[in-house]
């Protein structure tokens, strides 16, 4: 196994399409091809159901990808160590939906008084990154939920609001317009977050909030990406429980369909800064907690319409 072959099978995944991944990597359609085989063979098990309509990651799959971003990411660490070893870094470690959609304009703020800092950032669920946080493997996390750590202190920087999410098709154009509480919602298949996602936490309190039995819900995958989760549900496979924030994009472009939860509890909740309180922190990472500008994070961002 080698990390073009990952880097190629992440791509994938996140694509779910051979044609978009061989033209975004610059490689062939038959390479693209050739090294999920090759893959499959290796592990002796298939990372992919393949039909003529649609290409659906299966759970063996779903493990790799998250392994593999990983390795990728160990990877990146080692060689920055070795090639800019007097470099000053801020190492971050962000849940999904803050590295995917809040974490830019953080850095692009800090950066802007800060050019010469490097900024490294380790995607992991929330638990992983207070965990991180708490070992001090991570200088400062971004997180989706705040736990009693003896080490950590966490300040609520954002304002998250959970959605519904469904394919754009007849179906769910014409359940929207019936206005379905969540005891209906929650007759549909759902594709749902990994343990210790703070999302599925979240989706979790949302539905026993309703007195919705958690066993009785039809859970079609669990998977540890939005981007993935999100993919899958445009193409009918779920809907999903998610980040406004996340979905602001494919609502407007009507490749999803994003459901109000009306004034239910747990429908909101903090994205927090979080940092070991019991570790004296170089002065550029004092800067960057001190960076009050950065985490003026603007509620545009989280704003959508349909028409």
């Amino acid at each position: 196994m080698e990390f073009k072959q990952l880097e190629i099978f992440i791509k994938l995944v996140e694509n779910l399409s051979f044609s978009t991944t061989a033209s975004e990597l610059n490689i062939s359609q038959p390479t693209v091809s050739l090294t999920l085989k090759q893959l499959e063979e290796e592990l002796d098990t298939p990372l992919f159901l393949r039909s003529t309509r649609e290409l659906k990651l299966t759970d063996a799959g779903n493990s790799l990808y998250g392994e593999a971003k990983t390795i990728l990411a160990e990877r990146d660490k080692i060689i920055e160590k070795f090639i800019h070893p007097e470099r000053k870094v801020i190492t971050i470690g962000a849940s999904t939906i803050p590295a995917g959609y809040l974490l830019p304009s953080i850095v692009r703020e800090f950066k802007k008084k800060h050019p010469d800092i490097y900024i490294k950032v380790e995607e992991k669920n929330s638990l992983e990154t207070i965990k991180k946080v708490s070992l001090n493997t991570v200088d400062i996390g971004i997180v989706g939920m705040k736990v009693e750590d003896e080490n950590c202190e966490f300040l609520p920087i954002y304002k998250d609001e959970f959605v519904f999410i469904s394919a754009n098709n007849a179906y769910y154009q014409k359940l929207k317009k019936s206005n379905p509480d969540l005891k209906r919602i929650a007759e549909e298949p759902f594709i749902i977050r990994e343990a210790g996602s703070a999302v599925k936490q979240n989706m979790e309190l949302i539905l026993k909030s309703q007195k919705i039995d958690l066993n009785s819900i039809n859970i079609s995958a669990s998977i540890n990406d939005t981007e993935v989760i999100k993919q899958l549900t445009a193409e009918g496979l779920g809907t999903s429980f998610i980040s406004r924030i996340a979905v602001a994009d494919m609502v407007k472009n009507k490749k999803l369909i994003a459901f109000e939860l009306g004034d239910v509890p747990h429908q909101y909740r903090n994205i927090y800064l979080v940092w070991n309180k019991k570790i004296n922190y170089a002065s550029h990472i004092k800067d960057f907690l001190n960076c009050t500008e950065c985490f003026k994070v603007r509620n545009e961002l989280n704003n959508f319409e349909e028409n």
